[in-house]
C-alpha cells in the first residue's frame, strides 16, 4: 500500500516555535526536514505528495510530484503557532476524498507537545495509515514570560504607570537573577532581576513613564538559553492624546449664544486633555459615540429605547456610561438590563453618609478622607431598589444610594440619583465632582487590549478608525515585508477586521487604511508551547492506539535523522514477519506434540 501510486503521501511538519529546540548540532525542524528530503528521495517517482504544516499553506496541500515535494520541503519555515492533531488528521481525510485517492500514509514529524494532541474532534479514516517520527531536544528546561498586565488600565502622557510581567521557571532547578528588561519604541526604560522557585513562577513591576502620545510599541525581554522564542512579549501602549466626553441633552436643553454653560461644560470645556461635546437625543452622530470615552445622558434628555442600547452597546465596548436623574427622568430600558428600579422620589434633604473607598473605583481619587469631611447636600433624588449586579458606592444618610456603578461588557455603567442642578443639590459645587468626573471619564473608551495572541485572536475592532465604503483596509509587518487585506465587517455600529490565514511570525503589525497606518498592534506566540511537557513513546502510542487510529510504525528518538525512514519501516515490518512465522511455527509444534502425545 505505502508504494501504490493511489496512496498519497503527507508528510506534517511541526513547523512551531518549540520544534525550534536543539538535538546535538541540529534543531529538530532541521532533523525533521533532513529525514523528510530522503524520504521523498527514496519513495516511488510516481507517487503524489502533499505537505503539512502548522501555517496551513494552501500551495502545499494538493497533490504534489516528486521534484515539487522536494522544493516545498527545501522552502519550509519555522515560526507558525501549534495547530491541533486532529486538524492535520482530518485535513488530509480531506484531500485524500477531495483528490480521489484510495489511502494515505501520513509521516508525522513533531516534539508532541501535550497541548497538541487534542483529538476530541478526530474523525477517524480507517484509510490513513500512520507513521509516526517523534523529535526530542537535549534540552527541555525552559523559563519564559508568560503574560503582562498594567497596574493601572489608564494611560496618559507624563502620568507614571507600573507594568507588571509573569516569568515562568520550568525548570527543576531555582534560577535566581535572572535579567528583565522593559523598552519602548526600542529604548529600555525599567530594568530588573527576579529569582524563581523551581517549577514556578514571580511576578515582577516596573514604573515608567510614558512621554508620547499615540501607539508606542513596547517589549517586555529576559534573557534565556537555549529556548528562546518566548523570551520576549510585544505590547502596544495606546496613550491617547485626548478624551472625549459627549453629554446627551433635550433639544430643548441645546446651547444658544445667550444659555448658560452645564456645569460639565465648565469643567472640561478649557482643559487641552478633553474634548467636551454637547449632543442632542433627536441627533445621535453614532461616529461621535464610537470614538467617545465618556457619555453623560443629562437627566432632561428623553431617549428612546433605539438609543439607550446603542449606549448599552457602547458600555460593552469599554466605554462609560453616566446617567443623572430628576423627577422625570426615564431611562426605563437600560435599568431593567442593569438590574435597577426606581422606587419613589424623595425631597428630603440628606447628605452624603458613606463612600465605598475600597472600591478599586476610587483608587487615587482620594489620599485620606478626613473623618469629619463635608461632604455634598442632596436636597432631592430618586429612591432605587438595586440588584445583585450593581453596587453602590456612594450613599445617603437615609440609606439610599447616590451613586451606583454596573459593570456593562469591558465597560461601566454609572448611575446618579440626583441632578447636577442646585435645585437637586450642591454636587457640582463641591471639591469631590472634579475628581469623580475626571476618573469616569479616565477610565471610559475602552481599555485597548496590549497584544493578541497568533493562531487565537482572528478577530478585532478598529472602530476608532473611521471607514467609508471604498475604503481599503490592510495589515502589515514593521518591515513592511507582509502585507495582507482583512476582511472587514460592521456589527453593532462596531467596526471589526477578521482574518482566515494566521500573521506569519509574532511582532507589531500597522493597520492601514488606503496605506496610511492608523493603529498599531502586537502580537505574540501562543504560551502553550512554552510548557516544556510532550508525549513519551508509550504514551503517544496508547492514545493513537485508543482511537483506533491505523498505526504502520513508531519509530525511536534515537532513529529520526539517523535511519532511513523507509529502512525502518521495511526492518519493522521484517521482524514483524519473522515474529509471525515463529508464532506459526510454535503453533504447529503444539498441534503435533498433542497429537502425537496422545497416540
Amino acid at each position: 500500500q505505502l508504494g501504490a501510486v493511489d496512496n498519497l503521501i503527507a508528510v506534517y511538519i511541526d513547523n512551531s516555535m518549540s520544534i525550534q529546540a536543539h538535538s546535538a548540532e541540529k534543531s529538530l525542524f532541521e532533523n525533521a526536514r533532513t529525514s523528510a528530503l530522503k524520504l521523498v528521495e527514496n519513495l516511488n517517482q510516481a507517487q503524489k505528495y502533499v505537505l503539512l504544516s502548522n501555517d496551513r499553506d494552501t500551495r502545499n496541500e494538493y497533490p504534489m510530484n516528486h521534484d515539487e515535494m522536494l522544493l516545498r520541503l527545501n522552502e519550509m519555515k519555522v515560526e507558525a503557532a501549534p495547530v491541533s492533531f486532529d486538524e492535520i488528521y482530518n485535513s488530509l481525510s480531506f484531500i485524500r476524498k477531495k483528490n480521489d485517492f484510495e489511502s494515505a500514509t501520513l509521516f508525522v514529524y513533531s516534539d508532541f507537545q501535550k497541548n497538541i494532541m487534542d483529538i476530541n474532534d478526530l474523525k477517524n479514516d480507517t484509510t490513513i495509515q500512520i507513521v509516526v517520527l517523534p523529535l526530542k531536544s537535549d534540552f527541555q528546561n525552559n523559563i519564559y514570560i508568560d503574560s503582562v498586565w498594567l497596574q493601572s488600565p489608564v494611560l496618559q502622557k507624563n502620568m507614571t504607570n507600573e507594568l507588571n510581567a509573569r516569568i515562568v521557571n520550568e525548570t527543576s532547578n531555582d534560577v535566581k537573577g535572572i535579567p528583565v528588561d522593559f523598552s519602548l519604541d526600542g529604548n529600555i526604560v525599567a530594568y530588573t532581576t527576579c529569582d524563581i522557585n523551581a517549577n514556578s513562577f514571580a511576578d515582577v513591576n516596573m514604573q515608567f513613564v510614558v512621554d508620547n502620545d499615540g501607539d508606542i510599541k513596547a517589549k517586555v525581554a529576559i534573557k534565556d538559553s537555549p529556548i528562546t522564542f518566548d523570551d520576549e512579549y510585544n505590547l502596544v501602549l495606546k496613550v491617547r492624546p485626548s478624551i472625549n466626553v459627549v453629554e446627551i441633552k433635550s433639544n430643548s436643553q441645546q446651547p444658544t449664544a445667550n444659555s448658560q454653560s452645564s456645569y460639565l461644560e465648565l469643567l472640561f470645556k478649557d482643559d487641552a486633555l478633553v474634548n467636551y461635546h454637547v449632543m442632542s437625543s433627536y441627533g445621535i452622530d453614532q461616529q461621535v459615540i464610537n470614538n467617545a470615552q465618556m457619555i453623560v445622558v443629562n437627566e432632561k434628555a428623553d431617549l428612546n429605547e433605539t438609543i439607550q442600547q446603542s449606549l448599552l452597546d457602547f458600555a460593552s465596548q469599554g466605554g462609560t456610561l453616566l446617567i443623572l436623574n430628576d423627577e422625570n427622568a426615564d431611562n426605563a430600558y437600560i435599568y431593567d438590563e442593569i438590574g435597577i428600579r426606581p422606587m419613589h422620589f424623595d425631597e428630603n434633604e440628606n447628605r452624603i453618609e458613606y463612600i465605598a473607598k475600597r472600591n478599586s473605583f476610587f483608587d487615587d481619587i482620594f489620599v485620606k478622607l478626613p473623618e469629619n469631611a463635608d461632604l455634598p447636600k442632596i436636597n432631592k433624588h430618586i429612591c432605587f431598589d438595586l440588584g445583585k449586579n450593581v453596587l453602590n458606592v456612594i450613599s445617603l444618610q437615609n440609606g439610599n444610594p447616590l451613586l451606583m456603578v454596573s459593570d456593562k461588557g469591558k465597560g461601566k455603567i454609572f448611575v446618579m440619583s440626583t441632578s447636577l442642578d442646585e435645585e437637586y443639590s450642591d454636587l457640582a459645587n463641591h471639591a469631590l465632582f472634579v475628581p469623580l468626573m475626571y476618573k469616569m471619564a479616565l477610565i471610559g473608551g475602552g481599555i485597548s487590549d496590549l497584544s493578541y495572541t497568533l493562531g487565537v485572536d482572528n478577530i478585532f475592532d478598529i472602530s476608532a478608525i473611521s471607514l467609508d465604503v471604498d475604503d481599503v483596509v490592510s495589515i502589515k509587518d514593521e518591515n513592511a515585508l507582509f502585507e495582507m487585506f482583512p476582511l472587514v465587517e460592521k456589527r453593532n455600529n462596531h467596526n471589526y477586521i477578521s482574518f482566515f490565514e494566521n500573521l506569519p511570525s509574532s511582532g507589531f503589525y500597522d493597520v492601514c487604511k488606503n496605506e496610511e497606518v492608523m493603529m498599531t498592534v502586537a502580537w505574540n506566540d501562543k504560551r502553550d508551547e512554552s510548557e516544556m511537557s510532550f508525549f513519551d513513546k508509550e504514551g503517544l502510542e496508547k492514545i493513537l492506539k485508543d482511537n483506533k487510529l491505523n498505526i504502520l510504525a513508531m519509530v525511536d528518538y534515537d532513529e529520526v535523522g539517523t535511519e532511513d525512514v523507509m529502512d525502518i519501516i521495511v526492518k519493522d515490518s521484517v521482524i514483524w514477519k519473522i515474529l509471525v512465522i515463529i508464532a506459526l511455527i510454535s503453533l504447529l509444534i503444539e498441534i503435533l506434540i498433542l497429537r502425537f502425545w496422545k497416540s
